[in-house]
């Protein structure tokens, strides 16, 4: 199965868009907090625009980099709320009808049993050229969607986990990060762990951190 986020443009924008009024209909069942369900329509909003701007005969690359930065940002907390309240189902109310309001696939898609991955992904950061750092990782194995890539870019190594607020799943051995001018010489701190085929999450790494040049 493929990932719940890995979908071309169109594709995403209409889960996305199902998936934040769902969590702004279901929050209180299922006990998600308001202003989660308020940031995530608000980042859906702010996609939405950005896809649309590049819908239009005019679009350059300054317009298709600023839907990529507020799909990275959506899909953060997508998984965010997914991952808490959905996969982790703290009020025990979500059903496979629930999953499926969301656009997510039912649990029993999978009929063989399924645990997390138990292994941490070893990978390295290295400068890919002029704003760029380029991520390697070992070949996904064959029942995983890939490598799911938490990262921040900020003044300062970043130590803590909770602090690394965007993610992005990486399905190839060897992929490139490409960062704005605005961010140069600044310090990217990223780590890693498995996503499954059921969304699992395993263990994530320690943090490294690498200058942008």
């Amino acid at each position: 199965m493929r990932s719940f986020m890995s979908f071309g443009e169109k594709n995403f924008s209409d889960f996305a868009e199902v998936f934040a009024e769902t969590t702004e209909d279901l929050a209180t069942e299922l006990g998600i907090p308001a202003d989660a369900a308020t940031n995530v329509k608000a980042l859906f909003t702010a996609y939405k625009a950005a896809y649309t701007a590049c819908e239009a005969p005019n679009a350059g690359p300054i317009d298709r980099e600023d839907r990529k930065e507020k799909r990275t940002a959506l899909e953060a907390a997508i998984r965010r709320i997914k991952n808490a309240y959905i996969d982790g189902d703290p009020k025990g109310v979500v059903t496979n009808e629930v999953r499926m309001k969301f656009g997510l696939p039912p649990k029993d898609v999978i009929h063989t049993p399924v645990e997390p991955p138990k292994e941490i992904p070893p990978f390295t950061l290295e400068s890919g050229g002029y704003l760029q750092v380029t991520v390697t990782h070992p070949a996904r194995p064959a029942s995983y969607n890939g490598a799911v890539l938490f990262y921040r870019v900020s003044d300062e190594p970043i130590t803590s986990h909770e602090e690394l607020t965007s993610s992005k799943l990486l399905t190839r051995v060897k992929e490139t990060l490409v960062f704005k001018d605005t961010e140069r010489l600044k310090t990217l701190s990223a780590a890693l762990c498995w996503e499954n085929e059921k969304g699992q999450l395993g263990p994530v790494s320690p943090i490294q951190s690498l200058v942008i040049v």
